[in-house]
């Protein structure tokens, strides 16, 4: 709230980047700024996905600048191995409004359909340069409730693009109560439909934005009931996930060590290599690097997912990175003590 309100009556944000926590979770304001983060990931055979973090665009000129800035990571990553991805959020090219009318079966005036139609296109402009750079464009979700919308804006382009490779990659949010059947559905439309599957498996994050909106709407909650319900959502879809890795892309996009161990245990069991070209592992830039660089050491694909942008324009994603972190605390100890102990090991004073 304190920094939506300095953006609000245009305080001079930039001096104090440094307590923002803009550093601890953004490689930089630019594409170029992520070489550096980039390169040093690359050292440790950790790769990179590059998410410009600009969340709820408003305007046309925003929406135009924003895929400007993609098309150019999509570029930048046709000539580097370090990214094998880029990212998207549905919300940057188009308007949470225009999703949310759409979803609700709304989309009546002529200048609602006219911005429908230019968010297809945009979107269509990014396949198509995905396509060409040889990578993956990785699909984010959104809350709950435009979601709807942003399936039917990407899953056609799924089907058209992913005939002969991954080239649009969606993200399924398992702390959503019909995400698992909804992940069978697709399953079975692709091996039917012949094209091929890519998605990011993530618990989620707007769990305390949905609950209060379904609370303040007297709706049910689209939320699972308890944490067990979600982790075992998501181990079944890990389960599902497993029985397909020949045909479908899976990044396993988790915090989580025990989902990790599972992963490998079960590649073990079914001599699966941890390796398999369609088989990655994803952590946040900034997040849970001790996971990161062991996949990495054993020879896994991991990818770390690196946002970048001017800070008034990320400060909704530091905003759920730093709720996010307040549910951390237990982990980010434990990963001081590691370090502390690692340090006593090389017999460095700490």
């Amino acid at each position: 709230m304190l920094w939506k309100f300095l953006q609000r009556i245009r305080f001079p944000i930039k001096p104090f980047i440094g307590i923002s926590g803009y550093h601890q979770f953004c490689a930089g304001e630019t594409v170029s700024d992520c070489f550096n983060a980039s390169k040093t990931l690359a050292s440790f055979n950790v790769f990179t996905a590059l998410d410009y973090a600009n969340e709820h665009a408003k305007t046309i000129s925003d929406f135009d600048h924003n895929m400007h800035v993609i098309l150019e990571a999509i570029a930048v990553a046709k000539n580097n191995r370090n990214y094998p991805f880029a990212v998207v959020k549905p919300s940057s090219l188009g308007s949470f409004e225009l999703l949310e009318k759409k979803a609700n079966g709304e989309l009546i005036s002529t200048s609602d359909k006219a911005a429908w139609e230019k968010l297809k296109n945009r979107f269509d402009s990014c396949a198509t340069a995905a396509k060409h750079a040889g990578i993956i464009l990785m699909i984010d979700a959104e809350e709950s409730w435009i979601q709807p919308a942003v399936n039917e804006l990407i899953l056609p382009l799924v089907k058209s693009y992913n005939k002969t490779r991954v080239v649009i990659a969606i993200t399924l949010q398992f702390y959503l109560k019909n995400t698992l059947s909804f992940y069978k559905t697709l399953v079975q439309d692709a091996l039917t439909g012949h094209y091929f599957l890519g998605v990011k498996l993530v618990r989620g994050a707007y769990m305390e934005k949905e609950r209060n909106r379904a609370y303040n709407l007297n709706l049910l909650s689209p939320v699972c009931d308890t944490k067990r319900e979600t982790d075992n959502q998501y181990r079944m879809a890990l389960k599902m996930t497993m029985r397909h890795l020949k045909n479908f892309i899976c990044i396993i996009a988790t915090h989580n060590e025990e989902d990790i161990a599972w992963v490998k245990a079960n590649c073990k069991s079914n001599a699966i290599q941890l390796g398999n070209k369609n088989l990655w592992f994803s952590q946040l830039y900034g997040m849970r690097d001790f996971i990161s660089f062991s996949l990495a050491s054993e020879g896994a694909n991991v990818v770390k997912y690196m946002p970048f942008g001017p800070l008034k324009q990320t400060i909704p994603y530091l905003t759920r990175r730093a709720l996010e972190n307040s549910a951390m605390k237990d982990q980010t100890k434990r990963e001081r003590e590691m370090i502390r102990m690692e340090l006593k090991r090389r017999n460095v004073n700490v």
